[in-house]
């Protein structure tokens, strides 16, 4: 059975996928993906791995993908499930974390792209492999990959359909940190937890000017950027920060929200 479990301590939310050694996603655990981000409470930071250490994700399930086709509707009610999640992750304002042990592929990799940062185990193997199967990715993993590492290599990772080691993929800047597997979940929810400390209106404006950044042309997006600085000028996470700057103390952004919590 597919499902997806949610754990909080210390401000962070991790959620593991689970569906047999691959963790490949089914219609079942997609919604519960969208179920889980969208219960996300008052928290800091996300961090998405999968159970045990064979695979992040592999994508969507074939033998999902093989009835579709078999029964002539084709994979679009299996990845319009699929994208829904992805795009509820994407759009988190607050820091997200994809901790990689072994195989992260196709939709998997897809599932990492819609995270800020990724943390991957040194024995991992990253790909699109779709194209051995004639198919692409669909889920946003073209626009998100080519956006994080280039137009030439996303081409290359692609149009191959190889995978890579996780050293390769953060000599890409595909990966952000390599660590031996056993720590991976460690390293990332360490991050995360140190990341929900933070100033997360900062964060948020961060985000907000990164994806404008992206999507916008030059002009507007800088524009983008000054009227989020304005607005951002009166968060209390900045009232907070020149007070502790004045006093050479460390900002406890945290604990002066409305509402935070530690858990």
């Amino acid at each position: 059975m597919a499902t997806v479990t949610a754990t909080t301590r210390m401000g962070v939310t991790t959620l593991t996928l689970e569906n047999g050694r691959a963790n490949a996603i089914t219609p079942e655990m997609a919604d519960a993906l969208t179920a889980a981000v969208q219960a996300l409470g008052n928290i800091g930071a996300l961090v998405i791995c999968g159970a045990g250490s064979f695979a992040f994700c592999t994508g969507s399930d074939i033998g999902e993908l093989r009835r579709l086709h078999d029964a002539g509707e084709g994979p679009g009610p299996l990845l319009r499930r699929e994208s829904e999640a992805l795009e509820a992750i994407a759009a988190l304002e607050i820091p997200t974390i994809a901790a990689v042990r072994g195989l992260c592929l196709g939709g998997g990799l897809e599932l990492a792209l819609c995270c800020d940062l990724i943390v991957a185990a040194n024995d991992a193997r990253i790909g699109f492999p779709e194209v051995h199967l004639g198919a692409f990715p669909a889920l946003g993993g073209p626009l998100r990959l080519a956006r994080r590492i280039g137009v030439g290599r996303a081409m290359e990772m692609m149009l191959d359909g190889r995978d890579i080691g996780a050293d390769a993929a953060r000599n890409l800047g595909l990966v952000n940190r390599v660590v031996p597997s056993a720590e991976v979940i460690r390293e990332a929810e360490s991050w995360a937890i140190r990341l929900a400390q933070g100033p997360r209106d900062a964060f948020r404006a961060i985000k907000r000017s990164i994806r404008a950044a992206l999507d916008l042309p030059e002009a507007e997006a800088i524009e983008a950027m000054l009227s989020e600085a304005e607005a951002h000028g009166s968060s209390p996470d900045v009232a907070e920060g020149l007070r502790a700057f004045d006093a050479r103390e460390t900002p406890a952004f945290w604990h002066n929200r409305k509402g935070s919590s530690t858990l």
